[in-house]
């Protein structure tokens, strides 16, 4: 038998961060992951966007959160030797008066100037995108969200800490204060499987409210820009004249597979924003993993405490994974206590 401290299912995002904290805290790990390519954390565009919403307001503990994602973001980049972490500024473009005027109301209020910018766009932007109503700017970042999870994937697998495949409930077995699962044996075992953490027979009773997002992406010609385009979806530059463009939000076909439904939605979304032609490169879609107040849940089993659970991330998961899953790693190692916000008892 092996024995390691920890075995981690599921090698998106929260994996990885689990797996990175897990080895500065001097613990040994194992993970299982298929290398589903359609998982949300490779489909994703990586925004981390402070200011959200039609009433412009600050996201979630944004303050604590943006310092921490940018540091252990760029320790990755270090470690790993690829770019990761980029800023940016997200073009906001009002779709009405009322959203032109709260934004006004936004620049003059404390603790939003670190995030609001006086930018000026450039003639180039505005022969492209269609501005119906004004815009305003906001201080970004973008994450390489795919490169982290197929570099670190790569390092895992080089050093043997990575299983090639799907993790089968039947197999694990709970033995007083350990698990073993064929030939591990560990403290625990912590589950980081987003979406498809409803299949999941310790955790299936979760409050999900998982929605599927489809994305488009586009080559226009001739156009390049640093800028983050937003007005009804998101338009993300991602090399040259290659953009990322979505999502919409589908709650009842949590396939990850694309529709000709969702397509059309973002064309037509597309139609109000671009006024240029644009050729379609690729299509795809993934399930996001949501839980009932978009908050994360993080904890142990309340019977089996061999079990963890990581997950609920949403949409915002490139800026608040980071700090939560290091919270949880202090909860494990150093026995911390968890925040009430993202404990997963809220849920038992």
């Amino acid at each position: 038998m092996q024995k390691v401290d920890y075995l981690i299912v599921g090698q998106g995002m929260v994996g990885t961060l689990l797996a990175w904290f897990l080895e500065k805290a001097g613990k040994s790990y194992i993970l299982f992951d298929n290398g589903q390519k359609q998982s949300a954390s490779r489909v994703a565009a990586g925004l981390i966007n402070p200011i959200t919403g039609r009433r412009f307001v600050k996201s979630w503990m944004i303050e604590e959160l943006l310092p921490f994602a940018k540091k252990t973001y760029q320790e990755m980049e270090a470690h790993i030797g690829s770019p990761l972490w980029e800023e940016v500024r997200i073009v906001r473009y009002f779709q009405t008066i009322a959203e032109g005027n709260n934004w006004l109301a936004k620049t003059s209020y404390d603790g939003y100037e670190q995030f609001l910018s006086s930018e000026k766009l450039s003639e180039h932007l505005e022969h492209i995108v269609k501005d119906t109503g004004g815009y305003g700017i906001i201080n970004g970042a973008k994450v390489s969200v795919s490169s982290i999870v197929h570099a670190f994937r790569q390092a895992f697998l080089k050093k043997g800490q990575l299983v090639n495949q799907s993790f089968d409930y039947q197999q694990l077995r709970l033995v007083e204060q350990e698990i073993t699962y064929g030939e591990f044996t560990a403290q625990k075992v912590i589950f980081c499987e987003g979406y498809s953490a409803y299949q999941n027979p310790w955790f299936a009773h979760l409050p999900y409210e998982s929605a599927k997002g489809e994305v488009l992406i586009l080559r226009i010609p001739n156009f390049q820009t640093d800028h983050i385009i937003k007005k009804t979806q998101f338009l993300v530059p991602i090399n040259k004249d290659l953009f990322w463009f979505g999502s919409n939000y589908e709650w009842d076909d949590l396939t990850d597979q694309p529709t000709p439904t969702g397509k059309a939605y973002l064309e037509e979304r597309l139609s109000d924003i671009l006024k240029v032609d644009y050729t379609i490169i690729d299509h795809i879609a993934a399930v996001r993993p949501i839980l009932k107040n978009r908050r994360p849940a993080i904890g142990l089993h309340p019977e089996h405490s061999q079990l963890g659970f990581l997950n609920g991330m949403g949409t915002k998961g490139t800026s608040i994974a980071p700090y939560w899953v290091h919270h949880f790693v202090e909860y494990l190692v150093h026995d911390k206590e968890l925040s009430e916000e993202v404990t997963l008892a809220r849920f038992f």
